[in-house]
């Protein structure tokens, strides 16, 4: 497609920013491009976050070959300073980081200082994409160390994520009082954090880094450590969840699951 070309493209003129050393592509590099649905998630590790001005510079370069560009899309934090071009209608977007902030997040994260999903985001997630993340252009090795970093696997990271998710898997007041109401919506809300905590729990198990739910069936098909027909079970908690008169019965499958993850943790 001609969105790949013009993303290398779009590679080559960022790395020659000045402040620029690395830029690195997330998720499937070899995915099949679907128009209106797909996007590419670039990594820019930078000194100093190139200014609005610089950036538009850049992106002025390839006028007449995208058909929309929206800047700060994400004014730092969790995701940098995002930029969207559509491409093809694709929307590709470099998000830039310092090396400074991005170095020092995957460090804190690995040493167990960011256990809980804040506004939507994992942790973890940003420990899996930098594990598999794929390098397009570095300087000093800049992205090869934090992946190196990233791949030591901390035992005491698991041990303090899976302690931290498996007791909040169950919230007992919140379970009690859908099953007692029989509100369908109000247990929907209570499982799904009953969930999250679970699937977080079962990946650390693992030694893992949970990265979010896409592909999850995948995901659980390759653990190794995990109760029998765990994914469908999940889907029997869900179905379960349907209807007033089965939230009891999901419930109980939630309840068997969760034990049998953290009688397996406290195995290890």
């Amino acid at each position: 497609m001609n969105v790949l070309q013009i993303k290398d493209r779009l590679v080559c003129e960022i790395s020659k920013c000045k402040a620029v050393k690395g830029v690195a592509q997330t998720g499937d590099i070899n995915a099949i491009l679907i128009p209106g649905k797909s996007d590419i998630d670039l990594f820019v590790l930078c000194t100093d976050i190139p200014e609005k001005k610089e950036r538009e510079r850049i992106y002025a370069s390839f006028a007449g070959e995208f058909s929309e560009c929206t800047m700060n899309v994400c004014n730092g934090g969790m995701w940098g300073y995002g930029d969207i071009l559509v491409i093809d209608e694709i929307e590709v977007m470099p998000m830039y980081f310092t090396v400074k902030e991005m170095r020092e997040y995957l460090e804190e994260t690995l040493q167990g200082k960011h256990l809980g999903m804040t506004g939507g985001f994992y942790p973890t997630g940003r420990l899996s994409s930098v594990e598999s993340i794929h390098i397009l252009y570095e300087e000093d090795s800049v992205w090869s160390e934090m992946i190196a970093m990233v791949k030591k696997y901390p035992p005491e990271l698991f041990h303090k994520l899976f302690q931290y998710h498996i007791s909040r898997v169950l919230n007992i007041e919140d379970l009690g009082r859908a099953i007692l109401r029989k509100e369908v919506l109000f247990y929907h809300q209570v499982l799904e954090n009953s969930l999250d905590h679970l699937l977080q729990a079962l990946y650390a198990l693992n030694h893992t880094y949970f990265p979010s739910r896409k592909r999850i069936e995948g995901y659980i098909g390759r653990l190794e450590n995990k109760p029998q027909h765990c994914y469908v079970r999940l889907l029997r908690i869900l179905e379960l969840a349907a209807y007033s008169d089965t939230i009891e019965e999901s419930v109980k499958e939630l309840e068997l699951l969760a034990g049998e993850i953290e009688k397996a943790g406290n195995c290890n």
